[in-house]
């Protein structure tokens, strides 16, 4: 964790203020929660290796012969943990509130963030996050919606060049289910691969065996990654996608994310900024 000093925080607000001044232009309302949430809905299973990096909070009026009868699972001694993303108490503060929120409701929310990391260069145990959501429309607009916005914000601070990297988890199913990954692997090879950017593909490739993910599916994915490209300036188009995933991508898939990078393109006609 770190301290800022005076003129640190100076600048650090005004980023703020911009980000925050962009966003509200778009129609987000920010929202704000606590900083713990009940130890069983951060360790769900939906905060993937995160979960594993939770600062617990102990119960409080424990007493020695409390603290002994849990010395075999340690998790009876926690009730509370410091949040390590955005998106768990986004859902919960969704389900508390949905009765006196919009049916479309499109939230920001800036807000620190702890996990339990190793000491490494750029690598603190306390930092910002800034997430928006739209709740109550799945429509491709929406999609885009959060992609104009974020680059137009990247725009309002000066930052030129803004790429935004759009994840579609159909996508990812039907590749692998092409691999040949079983079923009841994917959770864990979602969440190697979702460090592709950290590592790297032999990183990514090295860590789904240490897992045992199955080897002619990791055989499969390697030979993937490592594939010739050509790296295109506007890669949103029904070509680009289509030469982004394996052979015989679901037309609806590609239409979908295709129609995505068609509006953000209207909507942005004069920027260098794009989606890929």
């Amino acid at each position: 964790m770190r301290d800022f000093l005076p003129a640190d925080k100076a600048r650090r607000e005004r980023v703020l203020a911009v980000i925050r001044e962009r966003y509200r232009a778009h129609g987000f309302d920010e929202i704000e929660t606590p900083v713990m949430e009940e130890h069983g809905r951060l360790h769900a299973g939906i905060g993937g290796d995160n979960e594993k990096l939770a600062y617990n909070i102990l119960k409080r009026g424990l007493d020695a012969e409390a603290i002994r009868a849990a010395a075999e699972d340690p998790a009876q001694l926690t009730d509370l943990g410091l949040r390590y993303d955005l998106t768990v108490p986004l859902a919960r503060f969704y389900a508390t509130h949905r009765g006196v929120l919009p049916t479309v409701f499109r939230a920001i929310q800036i807000a620190p963030v702890w996990r339990a990391e190793r000491p490494q260069k750029g690598r603190y145990r306390q930092f910002v996050q800034c997430d928006i959501d739209i709740i109550g429309d799945a429509s491709d607009r929406a999609e885009a919606e959060l992609v104009v916005a974020t680059l137009d914000t990247l725009d309002a601070l000066g930052l030129e060049g803004g790429i935004v990297r759009i994840n579609d988890r159909r996508a990812l199913d039907f590749m692998l289910d092409t691999f040949g990954f079983p079923v009841d692997e994917r959770p864990g090879v979602l969440i190697t691969i979702d460090k592709l950017d950290k590592i790297g593909p032999e990183g990514v490739v090295a860590e789904l065996a240490e897992r045992g993910a199955a080897p002619e599916a990791v055989e499969a994915f390697r030979a993937f990654l490592m594939r010739p490209q050509t790296l295109e300036f506007h890669p949103y188009g029904e070509r680009q996608i289509r030469k982004a995933l394996p052979e015989g991508a679901p037309d609806d898939i590609v239409a979908h994310l295709a129609g995505i990078g068609e509006a953000v393109a209207a909507a942005r006609p004069s920027t260098g900024s794009g989606a890929t």
